[in-house]
């Protein structure tokens, strides 16, 4: 394998680490808008290596919160191993938390978010979808966790992941493209006869369609599921029988992003004089009371509770 790129935040000035690390992740990762704690020490390091057809990154860094938003100009799988700490990630509806030794399989032409511990260090396989779809002819969703995956196989992964980041296996150039296969193959083993993806890609790229709109307009109060349909170009009825083919519904979908933007926002110090009933409009909400009751039911907190823990 041939090192691409090494980082550490500790070559930048103090005070510009934060800005640094963001603008060194945006060129050679993903393009992520990152907010942390510690701006001015921030500690963090990235070295990419190739590996084939793909490349593999081992990324260590103080706590992050991450957002990524899909901008038609990513083409590729990250599969995300977590070594050390953990990490929750959050995508329409779903939230995902992982620990060490835990895997994830992220479709980078979709927006998502996800926050780290206070410190975590990843493995993030990236892969072409091209290369990808070869052998996973499509995994039929944009986010799969390892906890629903086969036992025997996601934790082979893991492993053979967990060997070629940490470097424990020493290999030759010319065996980087069958490494990059044997663990893509193990990759496919561990999704296993998933019911999702025989979906197909006409219906999947639908999903994608269906999301970006709602994550463009989540914050119109008025918005409806027939809006969203129109948008399509696909009846009401159909857009209400691609969700459930996930096993969730506009309605989840909607509110999820919804409360999640406002956790978002409700954490952000630079917010600290927002009130709640202006985030509630913000996010989408009729009024405060609304967003409080969803709020507390999903996070077991009120808004002005959970502002106080974090801000």
């Amino acid at each position: 394998m041939q090192e691409l790129l090494h980082v550490n935040t500790a070559d930048a000035p103090i005070g510009q680490r934060c800005s640094f690390w963001t603008g060194q992740v945006a060129a050679h990762l993903s393009n992520m808008r990152i907010d942390v704690r510690r701006k001015l020490d921030f500690n963090a390091s990235i070295s990419i290596r190739s590996l084939g057809p793909a490349r593999i990154a081992l990324v260590d860094a103080d706590f992050q919160a991450i957002s990524h938003r899909a901008d038609g100009n990513e083409n590729r799988f990250h599969l995300n191993l977590v070594h050390e700490g953990g990490m929750v990630l959050h995508r329409f509806g779903e939230r995902i938390e992982l620990s060490a030794g835990d895997w994830c399989l992220i479709d980078e032409r979709e927006s998502y978010d996800f926050t780290t511990s206070e410190r975590c260090s990843c493995i993030v396989m990236q892969m072409p979808v091209p290369w990808t779809k070869r052998i996973i002819p499509d995994p039929g969703k944009p986010l799969i966790a390892s906890s629903t995956c086969e036992n025997h196989w996601k934790t082979a992964l893991s492993h053979g992941l967990l060997a070629v980041g940490t470097r424990e296996i020493r290999y030759n150039a010319v065996e980087d493209g069958m490494v990059a296969e044997q663990l893509a193959n193990l990759l496919s083993l561990a999704l296993g006869p998933r019911s999702d993806m025989v979906i197909g890609r006409h219906k999947t790229a639908l999903l994608r369609s269906l999301r970006q709109v709602m994550s463009e307009r989540f914050t119109e109060n008025s918005l409806t599921a027939r809006d969203v349909a129109a948008a399509n170009r696909i009846s009401l009825r159909y857009l209400h029988q691609l969700f459930a083919t996930q096993n969730t519904s506009f309605g989840q979908q909607l509110l999820a992003l919804r409360l999640h933007r406002a956790e978002q926002m409700l954490a952000d110090r630079r917010l600290a004089k927002v009130s709640i009933s202006e985030i509630a409009h913000a996010v989408g909400f009729a009024d405060s009371a609304t967003l409080t009751r969803h709020f507390r039911l999903h996070l077991g907190l009120t808004p002005r509770d959970y502002r106080k823990s974090r801000v």
